[in-house]
Parts: structure tokens; C-alpha cells; sequence
């Protein structure tokens, strides 16, 4: 019976310490960063253009984000978005949120309801195959980050 008994509470322990289990492997100090994509690309039609087109993507570790798109297509002005606001890791998921305290003249872009995930080598692979990090959006209400994958660069 006193076997039974110590069987018992150690399956409850057990499961109780599984149900507290982290859910990913990741840390908001392995998502924070700088992702950065783009430069100079060259359209070649009838006339040639030059174009430059950036994307830039600060996680802070504070939890704040800061997201910059610039775009200067040739003959004309530069053009510059910006976006602020807080981020939070769930699992493999970067949940982004901006506040009316995050939007003003500058910072005109609103990114809630956007979602990204996070890709990281695994620590247990054994692969020589280097694969970079980069985070992805997949989910936003503001389509110029529908789908942009964002490779980390602070690495």
C-alpha cells in the first residue's frame, strides 16, 4: 500500500513539473536583435532604374520594437515608413502590439494583429549545414509585412 501510495505522488509531481514544461526552446534574449534586409536593386525594362529598398526590424530586450521600411525609387523622393510599439515571444510566435502613445507624425504605422516566427538552428542539431536566423511574418493588417522574411544580422 505505502509503494502504491509513493507511485502515486511521484506521477502526480510528474505531471504537474510536464504541465509547467517550457513550450520552446527559445528566449526573448534569443529573438532580440537587429533583422535587416534589402539594398540596391536593379530593374532592367526598356530604360534601366535603380531602385534601394530596405527593411529593418529592432526586437529590444526591454520587450519594444522599432520597425523601419525606406524606399527611393529612381527620380523620385525618399520614402520612409516607421512602426513602434511592444513584442512578446510565445513559443516560436513574436506577438507585435502598438498603443496610441506609439503613434505620432513619425511612427505612423500600426502593427497589431501582426505575427512573426522565429527561426533558430536548433542547439541540439548536429548539422554542419549553417542555417541562418530570421524571423517571419506571416499574419499583419499592414501588407508590406505580409509574408517578409527578415534574416537577423547581430549574430
Amino acid at each position: 500500500m505505502k509503494n502504491k501510495f509513493l507511485l502515486l505522488a511521484f506521477l502526480i509531481f510528474a505531471f504537474a513539473k510536464m504541465g509547467n514544461a517550457q513550450t520552446s526552446a527559445f528566449t526573448t534574449d534569443d529573438v532580440s536583435g537587429v533583422y535587416k534586409k534589402g539594398g540596391k536593386t536593379i530593374n532592367v525594362n526598356i530604360v534601366p532604374k535603380t531602385s534601394v529598398i530596405t527593411w529593418s526590424l529592432t526586437l529590444s530586450p526591454n520587450g519594444r520594437f522599432e520597425y523601419h521600411n525606406f524606399r527611393q525609387l529612381k527620380g523620385q523622393k525618399e520614402e520612409h515608413w516607421w512602426a513602434r510599439g511592444n513584442w512578446k515571444l510565445k513559443g516560436k510566435i513574436v506577438l507585435f502590439t502598438t498603443t496610441e502613445d506609439d503613434i505620432n507624425h513619425q511612427f505612423t504605422i500600426d502593427l497589431n494583429n501582426t505575427k512573426a516566427r522565429f527561426f533558430k538552428k536548433s542547439p541540439r542539431s548536429k548539422s554542419p549545414k549553417i542555417q541562418p536566423t530570421y524571423i517571419q511574418f506571416f499574419e499583419s493588417d499592414y501588407s508590406l509585412t505580409k509574408n517578409l522574411k527578415l534574416p537577423k544580422t547581430d549574430e
